[in-house]
């Protein structure tokens, strides 16, 4: 067992030989690695998954072991949410720790320590926080089921969050307007472009990602038709399939967002090599989500109605549409891409309403 340097190549690798549970003795070797601290982590990794009972190993060891097993089980943009929080929040403070070593009170003190850290001078939304904190978790539990671990000591303990920090919903509940409140802000966007935008995610319901992801080829608008077939990813940094099986759908069109869309086809035709796959709401390149967070808050400074977020236009849909009883519920969960259990969860308030209603109505006897 050892780690070696490649003269040739500048890189390194390991090798060295086993005996597999029958005694029969192996040779095995890997190249290609940037660093000695790599090839050797990836050595540990391979004897430890060789070995395949208790061992200490240390977190960089079970990270790339993690990644080894579960790159073909987890979709490419989840991975790679997962190797930014490892690369900025679990390796700097864990890496070179074996596992066995870590306690409740490191967990409790590492995530307090990141959540008050912060990015860009503010801190972090304490939906980060937990996916710090459950992405640690999951690495120790997949540490357990290969018995590399007896115990994960995230059990005892519990996302960090500010005591002083005044809770603040996020969810449909508040987050949506009402079809006033839309035609008020919408009346005041001079741009045509971040016009045309917002009446596409109001008027369909689209996650932001799907916006993205939008190209010309997607639309048929002579039959006022729609197909979502895939979604921006900012971790993968590229085009990935949709959310769930459910989000894979096509959504019929009203009028008046079909004269938009068309309007824009004619404008957007005139860009040098234009084609079908060129995207909707960008052109040969997507717009990242982040572009249209970013001109739809300078926007919002310029209406006098509810500050909402961008993903807002979809609950704003939503619940415009569970608000009619003559619309089944199961087409707004088509429409959405959602499951109905998941529609009943996200839009409780709205089929609250709907029973005060129908007491009303039955009132009326």
């Amino acid at each position: 067992m050892s780690v070696h340097k490649d003269e040739k190549t500048g890189k390194w690798y390991y090798t060295g030989k086993y005996r597999d549970l029958a005694g029969v003795r192996h040779d095995y070797k890997k190249r290609g690695f940037r660093t000695k601290k790599e090839a050797k982590t990836a050595e540990d990794t391979f004897l430890l998954k060789i070995k395949g009972s208790q061992g200490r190993i240390k977190m960089n060891a079970l990270i790339e072991l993690y990644h080894q097993e579960m790159k073909s089980a987890i979709k490419y943009s989840t991975l790679r949410m997962y190797e930014m929080i490892e690369r900025l929040h679990i390796i700097p403070f864990f890496g070179d720790r074996y596992i066995d070593t870590i306690k409740t009170v490191d967990i409790t003190k590492w995530n307090k320590e990141r959540a008050l850290t912060g990015n860009n001078g503010g801190p972090y939304s304490q939906e980060y926080i937990n996916n710090l904190y459950l992405h640690m978790s999951g690495l120790l539990t997949f540490a357990i089921n290969h018995k590399l671990l007896d115990d994960n000591p995230c059990k005892y303990a519990k996302p960090y969050k500010d005591p002083n920090e005044v809770k603040k919903e996020e969810n449909a509940v508040e987050n949506f307007w009402e079809v006033d409140e839309f035609n008020k802000f919408i009346a005041t966007v001079e741009n045509i472009d971040h016009k045309e935008t917002y009446d596409t995610l109001f008027l369909t319901g689209l996650r932001i990602g799907e916006l993205c992801a939008l190209r010309w080829c997607d639309l048929d608008l002579e039959h006022k038709k729609l197909s979502v077939r895939g979604s921006f990813s900012t971790a993968s940094r590229k085009v990935t399939s949709p959310k769930t099986k459910t989000s894979i759908r096509t959504i019929d069109l009203p009028n008046r967002l079909v004269g938009e869309l068309k309007q824009r086809y004619e404008r957007k035709k005139k860009l040098d090599g234009f084609n079908d796959n060129y995207y909707v709401f960008g052109d040969i390149a997507i717009t990242w989500p982040g572009t249209f967070r970013y001109r739809f808050n300078n926007d919002l400074k310029n209406a006098d109605v509810k500050r909402i977020t961008i993903h807002g236009f979809r609950h704003s849909h939503a619940s415009y549409l569970l608000s009619n009883p003559m619309i089944s519920e199961s087409l707004v969960a088509e429409r959405l891409g959602h499951s109905i259990d998941m529609l009943r969860s996200t839009y409780a308030h709205i089929y609250e309403k709907r029973r005060t209603a129908l007491v009303e109505y039955i009132e009326k006897i």
